[in-house]
This record gives C-alpha cells, structure tokens and sequence, in this order.
C-alpha cells in the first residue's frame, strides 16, 4: 500500500513544482496568499496565461469593424421573372428572347431547313467557332437595327431585336428539328426576357440591372454570345424546374395517401419509372450541362468570362441549380422509400404463397393420412367377409 502511494503522490507533486515554476516565470509576482491559496478554479491559471482563448477571441467584435460602418454595403442582385406584358422600353432599348424548347437540336437539319426556307441566312460567329451553335441573320431587314437569332445545340434559342410574333413562327420552325421536345406552355412560361441598348461612351459591354449595354459601332457578336449563353443557361434550368414540379405532383398523392391511410398501395413498375425520370433530370443537370462550372469556350478570354459569370449570377443560376438538386434529392429519397415498401409488398406476399402452398401441402397429407386409416380399419371387416 506504501508503495502504490509514493507512486502516486510523487508525480502529484513534481507536476505541482513544474506548473509552479511556470507560473511565476511567465506571470508578475503574485501575494503569498494567493499562491498559498488559490481562487476558484486556479489550475487553469497556466492555460489561460500561455495560451490565446480563440473562442472568446472570434466572438469579440473589433475595432476595424467599427470604423468601417461608415462604408457602403454591396446589395444582393434579386431577379425575378421579366413579364413581356410588364416590361417598359425607353427609347434606344431593343428585346431579347430566350426560350428552350427541347432537349437538344440537329444543327445539321435544321441549317439546311434554314436555307431550303429562304428567310434566315445560317452561319457562325464571325471572329471564332464557340460552342455548337447556328447564328442567323434574317434575309430581309426591318428597320435600322439588325436581327439575329442564336441557335444552341443544348436546345435552346436566342432572338435579339426579334419580335414575340417572328419568335413564335421561328418555334413553330424548329419543331421537327427538335429531340426530346418540352411542352409548349412550358417553353412560354420559362423563357427569359431582357433587353439592350448601345451606349457611346463605354468602352466594353456589361450588364447594367435588367439590360445589356453594347459598344457603339463596335463588332459585339461574341459579347452577345455571352449574354445568349447564360439566358439559355437560365431558361433550360427553368424548363427543368417545370419538369421537376410536375414529377412532385405526381408523387404527392402517394405522400397523402401514406399519411391517411398508413400504407402505400403503388406498383414497383410505376415508381421504377419515375425513380428514372429523376435520376435522368438528375443526370442532365449536374452531367450534361455546364451549369455547376463554366464552360471551357470561356477560359481563354477572361472578359467574354467576366460577362457570361454576371448574367449567370444575374439570373441566380447557382442558387436555383442547388435548390433543385436538393429537391430532386428529396423525390429520390420518396421514391426508393416507395420502392423499398413495394419490394415489401411482394416479399410479403410471396411469403403467404408459400404459406398456402404448405399449408395445401399438410393438408394432403391429412387427407391421405385419414384414407390409410380408414382402409386400415376396414381392412379386417372384408377379412371377415
């Protein structure tokens, strides 16, 4: 026992010597009755004389945030939704239309269409090729600014300067070069509005609130691309959304009826197939497009990227792309537990089949059991006889 003691004691106290040596080579002299008798909580006098408290640190506010209060805030960009009835022009402002109307174009057909039509003159970019597109400009020109309608292989369509009547003559265009094509009050319902005009004194294009400000008599060709990019981006993502709410309506029903009635009674067929109408979605969205990066066309030139990177956080593209995701992880996670209930289901009702087939087969087996009796019992009668 003496021994264990000393073992355990003497450690105590040379612990006690080092901390005191510390102390009081790190700290001012302190009283004698402070170092003879210690406040409360005293054994972390070390730590918090060694040692900065960032805890309390990160929470105390300082000084330079105080003194910078006299500057101004930068305010968050909200968009909402342009309605073409509501939109107001000033003299100089001319429109633009995007709309996305399928999942992807045939360029080929749809530039021999073009020339076979003999009203839009199909081309490129003049400077460079960016991206799979169609550029074309219309045979006969109306007024003093020229029109133009980008074409995207992603399936989406840009008009600057067209009016809402050519727009829709142009979808109706389009239909048979379309693949996978989305529903027509979707296409109308998702599209993006803005507008433009040209500006004498700037030097290189930008985006000013909810319009697009060109160089005057300057080759803006690739800026435009950059400004119909993004409003593809955001009218894709739109259609997308519209799908998504029409593949949660469809779900709803079985949520309402689980919440009733305790049970789902779904086909494992069904919910199949609306798992990989969300998982395709899915695919689309964070695979085949580029609207968790940008795009390649834009690292060489780093003004045609400020321009695309504005009017994509100008339409708060990362944001709804991250909502979706989120909503489509919910109808997935809603789905594989419907799923999971249907497998159940049949799991459970394979299990009473094969109840019912042992239970057919005891009977059988009763029953023969029983004849043997009987013939066993009468047996000695026709013995007899």
């Amino acid at each position: 026992m003496t021994v264990y003691l000393t073992r355990l004691v003497i450690p105590t106290f040379r612990s006690v010597a080092n901390t005191r040596f510390v102390t009081t080579c790190f700290s001012p002299i302190q009283p004698a009755k402070k170092l003879l008798f210690p406040e409360k909580n005293g054994l972390f006098c070390v730590g918090q004389q060694l040692f900065r408290n960032y805890s309390v640190d990160s929470i105390q506010p300082t000084t330079m945030a105080l003194d910078n209060t006299s500057l101004p805030l930068k305010k968050k960009t909200s968009y909402k939704k342009v309605v073409l009835e509501d939109l107001t022009k000033t003299e100089g402002q001319f429109l633009t239309l995007a709309y996305a109307t399928a999942n992807c174009y045939d360029l080929k057909s749809l530039k021999e269409g073009l020339v076979q039509q003999k009203l839009y003159e199909p081309g490129t970019l003049k400077t460079q090729e960016v991206g799979n597109v169609v550029v074309a400009s219309p045979v006969y020109r109306v007024g003093d600014e020229p029109r133009e309608i980008i074409f995207f292989q992603e399936g989406a369509v840009v008009f600057w300067n067209c009016t809402e009547l050519e727009a829709n003559n142009v979808l109706d265009f389009i239909r048979p070069f379309e693949m996978e094509s989305y529903p027509r009050d979707v296409v109308t319902r998702e599209r993006e509005i803005m507008t433009y005009q040209y500006n004498t004194n700037a030097k290189k294009c930008s985006l000013q609130e909810s319009c697009f400000v060109l160089v005057q008599n300057s080759d803006n060709s690739l800026e435009r691309y950059s400004f119909s990019h993004a409003m593809a981006q955001s009218a894709r993502l739109g259609a997308w959304e519209a799908r998504l709410e029409a593949l949660a309506a469809s779900v709803r029903a079985h949520t309402e009826v689980m919440e009733k009635v305790g049970a789902a009674h779904v086909e494992k067929k069904e919910v199949v197939r609306k798992l990989g109408q969300l998982l395709s979605l899915r695919h689309r969205i964070n695979v085949e497009s580029d609207l968790l990066d940008t795009p390649d066309c834009y690292w060489e030139d780093e003004r045609l990227e400020q321009l695309y990177s504005s009017t994509v956080a100008y339409f708060t593209i990362p944001r709804r792309t991250r909502v979706l995701n989120e909503r489509l992880a919910h109808c997935v996670e809603l789905l594989e537990l419907l799923s999971a209930w249907a497998a159940d289901r049949h799991h459970v009702r394979l299990e009473w089949m094969v109840i019912a087939l042992i239970l057919a087969e005891v009977l059988f087996e009763l029953l023969h059991c029983f004849e043997r009796y009987v013939w066993a019992e009468r047996a000695p009668l026709r013995h007899q006889l």
